[in-house]
């Protein structure tokens, strides 16, 4: 079991170098490889749907930098915890840093949980923490309005 627990670390980490990757050059479909091909992406307490299927996930993913994360100067994403496996379970706590010059940067912390199948990602879910959901819409109320287009 421990090596399948392994394997999975070793999925999840291809996987998030893979994401930093795209973000900077928005060849997304290097994170194909990593996805079931019923893979489920859901941002628990979120807006958005639960997206369905590995094309849907990698669009979202896409979507959802080009909508967050490329507004703003640059984005810092900090592991707070090792992944901590669970049998087919994957959990690690996150911080990102969202900065704009000028302004205060906008820290959320969150929680993202990966499930895994025959080696590949079955389902992720992203939880944003719920003081960070607050702090994030205090900052938004505030500065928004100085997010790139």
């Amino acid at each position: 079991a421990l090596g399948i627990q392994m394997n999975n670390i070793d999925t999840f980490n291809g996987f998030a170098s893979a994401f930093e990757e795209a973000v900077e050059d928005d060849n997304w479909t290097r994170l194909e490889k990593y996805l079931a091909d019923d893979a489920t992406y859901l941002n628990v307490g979120g807006p958005d749907p639960k997206c369905e299927g590995r094309d849907a996930v990698v669009a979202f993913l896409k979507t959802d930098v080009a909508n967050t994360d490329r507004r703003f100067d640059k984005r810092t994403l900090a592991a707070l915890s090792s992944p901590v496996t669970e049998g087919d379970s994957l959990s690690r706590q996150w911080r990102c840093t969202y900065s704009l010059s000028e302004i205060p940067d906008l820290v959320v912390e969150g929680e993202a949980r990966y499930l895994f199948e025959n080696g590949l990602i079955k389902e992720i879910e992203e939880e944003v923490a719920s003081d960070s959901m607050q702090k994030l819409g205090e900052w938004m109320e505030k500065y928004g309005d100085r997010l790139h287009v």
